[in-house]
C-alpha cells in the first residue's frame, strides 16, 4: 500500500522551544502527521479543528503549563480519550507523580534517544 498523507495518524507536539518541536517532528514525520504548537493555548485552539491520535507536551511553558493542559484535556469529555505523553527535562518524582495523577500515557525525559520516543509513541498508539 502506498503511503498516503491522510492515512497517517495525527500527533500534536506542544513545546515553547522550537528546537524541541523540530526534533520531535524529524523523528516522527516519516510515520505520522506531526502538527506543531508553540503553546498550550495554541494546542487547545488546534483541538477544535484537529482530532489527533496523540498529544506530546512539555511541562514547562509560559501561560499554561503542560500539566495544566493535560488537566484541561482530561476534564473535557470530547478530548479525554486522547493519549498524552509528557516530554520534559523534569526527571524528579514530583513531576512524574503529577503526570501520573493526570493519567498521562507516558513520560519521556529530555534529552531522549529518538528510538525511545518512536517506541513509546507506537506503544501508546497500539502499534507494537
Amino acid at each position: 500500500m502506498a503511503e498516503n498523507e491522510t492515512a497517517k495518524k495525527v500527533i500534536i507536539a506542544v513545546d515553547d522551544m522550537a528546537i524541541s518541536l523540530t526534533s520531535v517532528r524529524t523523528i516522527l514525520q516519516r510515520e505520522y502527521d506531526v502538527r506543531l504548537a508553540k503553546s498550550a493555548s495554541l494546542a487547545l485552539e488546534m483541538l477544535k479543528v484537529i482530532k489527533p491520535s496523540l498529544i506530546l507536551i512539555d511541562i514547562e511553558m509560559p501561560e499554561i503549563s503542560g500539566l495544566e493542559f493535560a488537566g484541561l484535556i482530561k476534564k473535557n469529555e470530547e478530548y479525554r480519550h486522547i493519549p498524552v505523553i509528557f516530554i520534559t527535562s523534569h526527571a524528579n518524582a514530583q513531576f512524574i507523580d503529577k503526570a501520573l495523577d493526570l493519567e498521562a500515557d507516558g513520560y519521556i525525559v529530555k534529552p531522549f534517544a529518538p528510538e525511545a520516543l518512536l517506541k513509546r509513541v507506537k506503544s501508546v498508539l497500539g502499534e507494537e
